[in-house]
């Protein structure tokens, strides 16, 4: 039988790190992963953001009436702090905590959920066969799989679960499966 030589660095590594226990191993990878979470990640954010056309828009008010259009913003007073793009594939809104969320039109809801990470309470609602839509970040969900929903309807409460900065709804529209910009489709904010 032959014995395989192996590299004597790689034999010094993998005596070293046999040799630590399992905590202090996964401590290490554990405190890595939160340093590119905490630093990494919001440089990268600040990267994309130089890369695309920004604007400010000031809280405005929706109003909705007989003359409204077939969609809809899904609040009533809004701004816009983050906008669509590559790494970000819908609207971030902001207004205050607990502030009702609506349907951007009328639809099922598919499904919601609940995650402490990601889009924390979020619902995603089947508007039409080629359109849907997710509300994410919500303090409460107020429907159920299988609910019809209008444009009037309650779907949930401005919140800031999951990975929020503060209280806001991630709006993300989806037309044949593909992200589009929700600005395309929804009403012109007007000042």
């Amino acid at each position: 039988m032959t014995k395989i030589q192996s590299n004597p660095l790689s034999r010094k590594i993998r005596s070293y790190i046999e040799k630590l226990p399992i905590r202090q191993f996964l401590g290490v990878n554990l405190a890595s992963l939160a340093f590119a979470v905490a630093i990494v990640a919001p440089q990268t954010n600040a990267v994309w953001s130089t890369w695309e056309v920004t604007r400010e828009v000031p809280m405005v008010t929706i109003p909705y009436g007989p003359t409204e259009s077939e969609t809809r913003w899904p609040l009533t007073t809004f701004g816009i702090s983050q906008n669509f793009r590559v790494a970000h594939p819908g609207l971030d809104l902001t207004t205050s905590f607990g502030s009702p969320v609506y349907p951007i039109t009328a639809g099922t809801v598919e499904w919601t959920s609940s995650l402490s990470f990601g889009y924390g309470n979020h619902v995603f609602i089947k508007n039409t066969n080629d359109l849907q839509s997710l509300y994410a970040h919500l303090s409460k969900i107020l429907v159920k799989p299988g609910d019809a929903v209008t444009k009037t309807t309650e779907i949930g409460l401005v919140g800031s679960t999951g990975w929020a900065t503060g209280n806001h709804v991630h709006l993300e529209v989806y037309q044949n499966g593909v992200p589009v910009n929700p600005e395309d489709l929804l009403p012109e904010i007007t000042q």
